[in-house]
């Protein structure tokens, strides 16, 4: 019986830059501001998920160790988040010996078919890498792409404001989500619980009032944790800028009210910023910009993202 040979034509160039184990190291440092150790375990839990008790498809059979080409190819324009992850996941399946290639560093535009990874390495730690590593960085990408858009709309219409992402994220993928938006223009809102005292509507309805609440900060709080207080109406709005809080968040106000209370803030205190939150998208940004408020907060940046599309494609050399 004679066997039926797959063995397409390559047709990509190999990027002409190595990534090299010191920029994964170098990124985790002065990217993310963690040990390389807590990124590497992240990802093993990643991998572990996806590999379950071993894929029964490497059972097929391969000659021993091949040594295969592979290339991550974009498949329409987005902004590139994620690249030293994805070098990491594939470095960690081959235990090191696979060969990574890439011309591009994050935040990059990357164009339909450009070559986003490639690499020279043992076919089934590839294909056992494909996956965890292409979702992450679409994912990323994404997000990305997603708040680069808004954040240029935004500098273009009112370069006063800044743009911040929300703590909407994905459990265990906070650090990562959040680097992806300022990768894309943004800047991170508090990180967790713990950097930063921020009254909402459900804090205050417990305590049951606004002004207990900021005496107590004020009077407890280390002295560099910020306060901010989200408020709902004028009348919330005037009770916490008599307190002086650094910042105070309009949650869902009508632009008029918006309006109002900044001609209010401004009489009072010009240095208390005001944030905008609550249904903010691109649909709306040239009204909101027309105001002067110090930052719009956004959760959409993270969770109405939508990954980008690449694709992986192995060749025997």
């Amino acid at each position: 019986m004679e066997l039926t040979k797959v063995k397409p034509h390559c047709p990509y160039l190999m990027p002409k830059n190595e990534l090299l184990q010191i920029d994964f190291i170098e990124f985790c440092n002065s990217k993310l501001g963690v040990s390389p150790t807590r990124v590497t375990s992240d990802i093993t839990r990643w991998l572990d998920e996806d590999h379950g008790s071993g894929d029964p498809t490497l059972f097929a059979g391969f000659p021993k160790n091949p040594l295969v080409h592979f290339f991550v190819v974009a498949k329409h324009e987005f902004i590139l988040s994620g690249l030293h992850i994805m070098q990491e996941v594939f470095r960690q399946t081959s235990g090191g010996t696979t060969k990574l290639y890439s011309d591009y560093k994050d935040g990059m535009l990357l164009k339909k078919g450009d070559i986003v990874l490639a690499g020279i390495g043992s076919a089934s730690s590839i294909l056992l890498s494909e996956r965890v590593a292409l979702n992450f960085t679409a994912k990323m990408s994404g997000i990305s792409n997603k708040t680069y858009s808004i954040a240029s709309e935004i500098n273009k219409l009112n370069k006063n404001i800044t743009l911040l992402e929300t703590r909407k994220t994905t459990p265990g993928l906070r650090m990562y989500e959040k680097y992806a938006t300022r990768l894309g223009g943004a800047r991170n809102h508090r990180h967790g619980l713990d950097t930063g005292a921020m009254l909402k509507e459900n804090h205050l309805r417990s305590i049951g009032s606004i002004e207990e609440a900021l005496d107590n900060l004020n009077k407890f709080l280390p002295i560099l944790t910020k306060i901010e207080i989200e408020v709902s109406n004028l009348n919330e709005f005037k009770a916490a800028l008599h307190k002086r809080p650094d910042v105070i968040m309009l949650d869902n106000f009508s632009l008029d009210d918006v309006r109002l209370a900044i001609i209010e803030k401004n009489n009072f205190d010009k240095n208390i910023k005001i944030e905008l939150s609550g249904n903010l998208d691109e649909k709306n940004l040239f009204e909101i910009t027309s105001l002067k408020v110090d930052y719009m907060s956004m959760g959409a940046l993270i969770h109405k993202a939508i990954w980008v599309d690449m694709s992986l494609q192995l060749y025997l050399p």
